[in-house]
């Protein structure tokens, strides 16, 4: 086991002459090292340290480095996210392939203002329900996550999606996945698969997640049938109903989409008797009760909703035709009905005894 000591500071800042106090930048990675120590002390103004590919489990000892800017932690052995807080200089922290499971952790980073970006691939918590959007809701200031740049309808997509979840994220219970390391003895050498069994379990990780999104797509492709049967589904998660307007012949249909999610991501295809819709990397395919023209039909998106309208021409031989039920009367309005009917029969009976009045002098039939 090797000890971050001043000995070991003033050899590894050589392209400092060995000054400590000034030091910017130090490369720490794969000494064998299992506790941050002395840095606070030694190396105020710190603003660049690579602990990567270390046996490191606790973040601490960092509190004084109101400088660093950079901080490199990959391939370590950290379960839990702590003692960050204090880095107020902070732009991009790396954690890659460590063994943090719960992400709501992450939450300690929310008043970093100047992280910029992070990298988590190869954690547990990764895996877990909407850990990509609790980062983007707690990181208001995070531009890249794993790499990747985040737009502005991620984090309104993320935030509707926590806010819908906020006590199920609250609620749930994570358990730690540590290996057989924490039988280790502090004296035990470092194994050079340690680093191979880590890094070998977040590619695997990585190739199954990737693995499962090529089956997924396989398994929804656009006019995908069974039997000759045009497939239904929704990934999309978004409610969507359909409608009818006989005056104008249209079915419409109804995706209830949040209301800032961008157009650019929508992409709608209209068949006879089938609609594809693509919403980012989801999807949604419909069968139609009716044949419509393809090249008759328009989309619409309500911009103070955000629900999008695809409105689709029928075919004449299927138009629509709607039938109105005959509203029951009123009780009152059947009284009136038997007033009026009695009035009638009155009016009919005075009738036929006028027309049978006998004049007085007719003369008698012989």
């Amino acid at each position: 086991m090797v000890k971050i000591t001043a000995e070991l500071l003033r050899k590894r800042s050589e392209h400092n002459e060995g000054v400590l106090e000034t030091l910017e930048e130090i490369a720490l990675h794969q000494f064998k090292i299992r506790r941050i120590e002395a840095l606070n002390q030694l190396t105020p103004r710190l603003k660049i340290l690579l602990l990567q590919n270390n046996k490191i489990r606790k973040i601490e000892n960092l509190n004084r480095l109101k400088s660093l800017v950079y901080l490199n932690l990959a391939i370590n052995r950290i379960t839990r996210l702590e003692n960050l807080e204090s880095l107020e200089s902070l732009r991009k922290l790396d954690l890659t392939v460590n063994y943090i499971y719960d992400y709501r952790d992450f939450q300690c980073l929310s008043g970093l203002t100047q992280l910029e970006e992070l990298h988590v691939m190869g954690n547990p918590c990764e895996s877990q329900p909407y850990f990509k959007e609790y980062l983007l809701v707690h990181l208001q200031n995070l531009k890249r996550l794993n790499g990747t740049e985040i737009s502005r309808a991620d984090r309104i997509e993320a935030s509707q999606l926590i806010k819908l979840h906020r006590e199920e994220v609250a609620a749930f219970k994570f358990f730690p996945q540590n290996p057989e390391w924490d039988q280790e003895s502090d004296n035990s050498d470092y194994e050079d698969n340690d680093q191979a069994i880590r890094i070998k379990r977040a590619a695997q990780q990585s190739a199954a997640e990737e693995v499962q999104k090529k089956v997924i797509e396989k398994k929804r492709t656009k006019g995908m049938t069974m039997n000759g049967t045009i497939l239904q589904w929704n990934d999309t998660g978004f409610k969507y109903e359909f409608d009818e307007i006989e005056s104008t012949q249209e079915m419409v249909l109804k995706i209830h989409l949040p209301e800032h999610l961008s157009t650019e991501y929508v992409k709608v295809d209209v068949e006879m008797d089938w609609i594809y819709v693509q919403i980012k990397e989801r999807s949604l395919q419909l069968r139609l009760d009716r044949r419509v023209h393809v090249d008759q039909s328009r989309v619409v998106r309500v911009t103070s909703t955000g629900v999008l309208k695809i409105y689709m021409k029928v075919f004449e031989e299927d138009r629509i035709i709607s039938f109105k039920k005959e509203e029951p009367k009123p009780k009152h309005d059947k009284i009136q009905d038997i007033i009026e009917k009695e009035s009638g029969e009155d009016q009919n009976n005075d009738k036929t005894k006028q027309d049978l009045d006998v004049p007085d002098d007719l003369p008698d039939l012989i």
